[in-house]
This record gives structure tokens, sequence and C-alpha cells, in this order.
């Protein structure tokens, strides 16, 4: 899924695109929002991670969603993404 032209952000570079902070970017990913393999201080982040910590951090800010809660919503718009597509093929 890693294409060599993608974009690759370090730790602090994610936090400031994502307009967030440690804490946050901890607990999502405790909820398993985005997967990363070791340290994340030490991770880099690709284009996709970037646009789903953003889509979590606007259902996060807009709902007062907790990490969880976040979580669980973006499983279901995944869902619900995935039976659109399979209605229209």
């Amino acid at each position: 899924m890693h294409d060599e032209h993608d974009i690759q952000l370090s730790y602090r570079e994610i936090i400031r695109a994502c307009d967030s902070d440690d804490n946050w970017f901890t607990s999502i990913i405790e909820a398993d929002i985005i997967h990363v393999s070791g340290d994340p201080q030490q991770a880099t982040y690709n284009g996709y991670q970037l646009a789903r910590i953003r889509r979590a951090h606007r259902i996060s800010r807009d709902f007062e969603a907790s990490a969880p809660a976040t979580a669980l919503i973006l499983q279901l718009l995944d869902e619900l993404d995935t039976l659109r597509k399979g209605q229209y093929n």
C-alpha cells in the first residue's frame, strides 16, 4: 500500500500537520485509528495516515468524541463507504 512517491512525515511533522498534540495523537494510536509499528516518535507516517488522522481530528473536535468513540465512528463510516462502493459496482 506504500507508494514510493507517497509523502513521509516524522512524528512532529504529522502532529503539526493535523493541528493536534502528543496526548491526542497517542490516544488515536491506542484506539487503533492508525497502525504504527514500534515507537510512534521514531515512525514515519504516509499520506493515507495523514488523511485518516485529519478525519479523526475533525470527528473528535466536531462531536467532542473520545478516541474510542472516534474509532467507532470511523469504522462505521468505512463500512458505509464499502457498502456504497458495492452498490455501484
